[in-house]
């Protein structure tokens, strides 16, 4: 009995752990069968595109890898969806998904995107001012510079038209609504100006009504105490402007050359000053002076001072030089351009010509010199050189015949002073000759 139940007990002692083991190698198996499942099941999702279930799945399952792919696709879709809503033209909504994407692929530089595309489409709609001021927040996106641009553009035009057109309440707040922009605030404060103008009861009429005006036909000529002013009978909003400043001994001109000009078959369409003499004696006076009556005529008569033209003979040229710049700095006027008529040994009286800052104030106007001349004259006149320097526009128009009166009659019947105010063709004829200047021109002496 003894050695029987050694026996037993020697088979119970192997059995025993014998089943154990078969038993912990079932479970094992179906451990291994319920992970399989699940991760089968996990999969099954991701497949199909349930990747938020998918990733939890595979974050339980401990499968971190899988999880990340999972997470990759989810940002991809939301990815894809923000790029739907900026088609559809949903464009916050699009700006706010991408930054929610954080640094996935392009999401920080779609953002901004977004911003251009509503401003793009603000344009269109003719929302131009909201327009604007997202195109300012994203000033480095590509386009949006030159949109921006354009957006300005549109404002200045219609400020401008209005303005031009004397609808000067509209014209003050489309200047106001466009901020500050090229000549802007100054255009907006001569609206202001002349809208106080207008309301005033103390504002000094032109004075030229006490006498009675020429009917020219095509204009009126009337008397005043500077000289002439012609008003065109259909002055409107393109309707130029011209001063004349006569030299010391060109008396005569106002009366006799610029007159014949305005009972010419076709004058200009320009509202004009005609000086009776000038030199350059006090000229920031006189400047000052001519200018605010070409103004009031300019009011009286729904006319707004714009493309000016300074015409200047002999001494006169330095006032129309010197009135470009006045006018610029004191009223920002920018004066289309400046016409001089033989000054010839003029130009060496460098103490009435203009300063190296007045030189830097018709820069910035955008002011055209045509300097005409009998030749001979040019970069070897300090003053002429001095205002190339500066960066002007300058242009020496030699003239083959004439004389000084001869000079300035030629610029009235080949269209000169027309083409100065816009309203013509460039005189090109074998009397003319030009000379565009610059910084290494050699006329006179090259040429």
């Amino acid at each position: 009995m003894k050695k029987k139940g050694i026996r037993a007990l020697v088979l119970v002692l192997i059995l025993v752990p014998l089943l154990l083991l078969c038993g912990y190698a079932g479970w094992q198996s179906r451990q291994a069968r319920l992970l399989q499942n699940a991760v089968d099941a996990a999969e099954a999702l991701y497949t199909a595109g349930d990747y938020a279930a998918a990733r939890e799945a595979f974050l339980t399952l401990g499968l971190d890898g899988r999880a990340q792919d999972c997470e990759g696709q989810l940002l991809r879709l939301r990815y894809e969806a923000a790029e739907a809503q900026l088609e559809a033209g949903d464009y916050a909504g699009a700006k706010d998904a991408f930054l929610a994407l954080g640094d996935y692929r392009d999401a920080a530089a779609r953002a901004p995107e977004c911003d251009l595309r509503r401003a793009e489409a603000c344009v269109q709609s003719d929302r131009i001012t909201e327009a604007i001021a997202l195109l300012e927040a994203i000033p480095d996106v590509p386009g949006a510079a030159a949109l921006l641009t354009q957006c300005r553009d549109t404002l200045y035009a219609r400020a401008l038209e209005a303005t031009y057109a004397c609808r000067m309440e509209e014209a003050v707040r489309r200047w106001d609504e466009l901020g500050s922009y090229r000549d802007s605030e100054s255009l907006r404060q001569r609206c202001l100006s002349r809208i106080a103008a207008m309301a005033s009861e103390s504002a000094e009429p032109v004075r030229y009504s006490e006498y009675a005006g020429q009917d020219l036909g095509t204009g009126t000529l009337y008397y005043h105490r500077l000289g002439l002013i012609y008003v065109p009978k259909d002055a409107g909003p393109e309707t130029g402007c011209m001063i004349f400043y006569p030299g010391g001994y060109d008396e005569a001109l106002a009366n006799g050359y610029l007159n014949d000009y305005l009972y010419a078959p076709d004058p200009p369409n320009a509202l004009m000053l005609l000086c009776y003499a000038n030199g350059y004696g006090d000229m920031a006076e006189k400047v000052e002076d001519s200018y605010r009556a070409l103004e009031q005529a300019a009011l009286e008569n729904g006319v707004f001072l714009h493309d000016l033209v300074l015409c200047g003979a002999s001494m006169g040229a330095y006032t129309a030089c010197q009135g470009a710049a006045l006018l610029y700095e004191r009223y920002g006027i920018c004066a289309r351009a400046v016409l001089t008529f033989d000054a010839g040994m003029h130009w060496e009286v460098e103490d009435h010509t203009l300063t190296p800052a007045q030189c830097d104030s018709t820069a910035k106007a955008g002011t055209s010199f045509l300097l005409l001349e009998g030749g001979g004259i040019g970069m070897n006149r300090r003053a002429i050189a001095l205002m190339v320097a500066h960066g002007n526009d300058v242009t020496v128009v030699e003239c083959a015949a004439g004389g000084h009166y001869g000079l300035i009659y030629d610029a009235m019947e080949y269209g000169m002073i027309d083409w100065a105010l816009g309203q013509g063709p460039r005189p090109d004829n074998s009397n003319y000759t030009y000379h565009p200047l610059d910084r290494q021109s050699t006329y006179p002496y090259g040429g």
